[in-house]
């Protein structure tokens, strides 16, 4: 992996909003939202409930600024789910109702993903692949009543 690529290592630190541990993501995820953020082991928080998406030390971006809505912490509807190719769990759920419970979205998805095409660690807040957030939402669709 290229330098431009990594994410940095370091201690990791309370969200200083809801007080959780967030994962280091680095700068790259930040810089779309804030383009003059600094270098640094900037961290994600994954607490739905906290404003808080990033943060270094006292400094964040918080939901109200970030360009797109984080998932996890979509409080408007469309709900993205895939920051690479732009799907939503709206679009997940109709193309699966569509498809008789089979996601072609979730396929194309995979495929693309085996194939090199993503840049889920640039793209998407939390810099993991989306594909388990897409199976837990058509799982949780699946079993609704």
């Amino acid at each position: 992996m290229s330098s431009c690529c990594s994410i940095p290592t370091g201690s990791t630190m309370p969200c200083p909003s809801c007080a959780q541990i967030g994962a280091v993501v680095g700068a790259a995820p930040v810089r779309p939202h804030r383009p003059d953020s600094i270098d640094g082991a900037w961290q994600h928080c994954a607490t739905p409930s906290c404003p808080v998406v990033y943060y270094l030390d006292t400094a964040t971006v918080d939901a109200d600024s970030v360009i797109t809505q984080v998932g996890h912490k979509a409080t408007d509807q469309p709900m993205p789910v895939c920051f690479c190719f732009a799907h939503t769990a709206g679009d997940l759920l109709a193309d699966a109702t569509a498809h008789g419970g089979a996601s072609t979205i979730k396929a194309e998805i995979k495929q693309a993903v085996a194939e090199g095409h993503c840049a889920c660690e640039h793209l998407n807040p939390s810099t993991k692949c989306c594909l388990a957030d897409i199976q837990r939402i058509l799982r949780a669709a699946a079993t609704a009543p």
